[in-house]
């Protein structure tokens, strides 16, 4: 493996870390502060909502500055904003940054594939970049979950994992100097339409929307719901849902090296099938348990479709056109997601539920121009008949 690859991935672990250190517990340091959950969903759909735009009007420039530059850029934002969150007590302003932290993190995870796929491009390296980086993100998750109810030297438990987390943002920044920083060049007049000249993009556009729209509408704010909701102390709930997930990543990485002689249709299939019955008895059941295995069900299933499904679809597109193609996805994506966001934070408040149920059409929807998108595929044999992945490794 090249070295450029290594430092991506250290990168993404770094990432993954702390995204596991921060983001799941800030939506309960926003409601520890007196923001109800409510204003929290509207919050994080207003602030997807100006992530799609921005992704739009981006691109261009981002191509023209080059990407790994442009990372940087996003990375040392994050560092500024987390030191305001630091030391501002004010929470319209904490509000404010957490909006701006969510848009630049999004930005950033958006960027990073195209960034790697200028090296090259294989099904392989996209499942195992998302697995690791989910992986990191449940070992950050516990180190949060220790760090819960803790003050060292007058920082309290947040303040020291927004500590933590500026370092390592720090860190990515000056790791990334050793990536070639490559400026996009392309002669296409009209580069939507080269994308959408790719059979399976558009399904695939589709399906994104609708599983960032399923996925959130359960994960968006699953810590809430397993600590307010399900009653589950906060420490005990990063931690113990953090080493399940670990266990699960790392089934997640083996599969990323096996995914290409996987039968990927049926595993779409029999994923979905299986999440709308979960779904089902979880909505009509008063008992918590069902509940807590829907969470937890949708949450496992995330870390396999992402080698299964994503990985043949996005490496259909050239790789010259990964970052448009990143951007265009993504404005969709993030739509699903911000209205994942503003039906989670009312039908909480509400009976959290109702959330399960609302979400089996979207995931019925997910299955059928999933399924499309699939069977569209020309360079990977979804049916799992290709040649043994080694080739693409070596």
């Amino acid at each position: 493996m090249k070295k450029q690859y290594l430092i991506i991935y250290i990168v993404y672990i770094l990432l993954g870390l702390s995204l596991g250190m921060w983001e799941v517990f800030k939506p309960i340091w926003l409601l520890e502060r007196g923001i109800s959950i409510e204003s929290l969903g509207v919050t994080f759909f207003v602030a997807l909502f100006i992530v799609a735009i921005i992704s739009l009007t981006i691109g261009n420039k981002v191509m023209k500055i080059g990407i790994r530059k442009s990372i940087q850029l996003a990375l040392i934002a994050r560092v500024l904003i987390f030191f305001s969150m630091i030391i501002t007590k004010n929470k319209h302003f904490m509000i404010l940054l957490s909006c701006l932290d969510l848009l630049i993190d999004t930005l950033i995870v958006q960027w990073m594939y195209p960034l790697l796929s200028q090296i090259r491009i294989s099904n392989v390296l996209f499942g195992l970049k998302d697995n690791l980086y989910d992986l990191a993100g449940n070992i950050g998750t516990i180190i949060a979950g220790i760090f819960i109810g803790i003050t060292l030297y007058k920082l309290t438990s947040y303040q020291i994992c927004i500590t933590i987390c500026m370092t390592l943002f720090f860190t990515c920044f000056v790791l990334l100097f050793k990536i070639e920083n490559k400026k996009i060049i392309l002669q296409h007049k009209n580069i939507t339409k080269e994308i959408l000249k790719v059979e399976s993009s558009m399904e695939y556009i589709k399906y994104s929307c609708s599983r960032r729209l399923q996925l959130y509408l359960i994960l968006g704010f699953f810590m809430v719901m397993l600590i307010e909701n399900l009653g589950i102390d906060k420490s005990f709930a990063g931690i113990s849902w953090a080493i399940l997930q670990i266990i699960f990543n790392g089934i997640g990485v083996l599969v990323s090296f096996k995914s290409d002689k996987i039968n990927r249709v049926k595993f779409f299939k029999w994923a979905n099938i299986s999440s709308i019955i979960i779904l089902l008895i979880a909505g009509l059941s008063k008992n918590i348990i069902f509940s807590f295995i829907a969470i937890l069900w949708i949450d496992i299933l995330s870390d396999f479709y992402s080698p299964m499904i994503d990985a043949p679809l996005t490496n259909e597109i050239p790789k010259e056109l990964q970052l448009h193609f990143a951007n265009l996805k993504h404005i969709l994506s993030y739509i699903g997601r911000g209205i994942a966001y503003f039906i989670a934070g009312h039908l909480i408040s509400y009976n959290y539920k109702i959330i399960f149920l609302v979400s089996i059409p979207f995931l019925t929807y997910q299955n059928y121009i999933g399924l499309r998108a699939l069977k569209n595929c020309k360079k990977t044999n979804v049916y799992g008949k290709s040649a043994s992945i080694s080739n693409e490794i070596n």
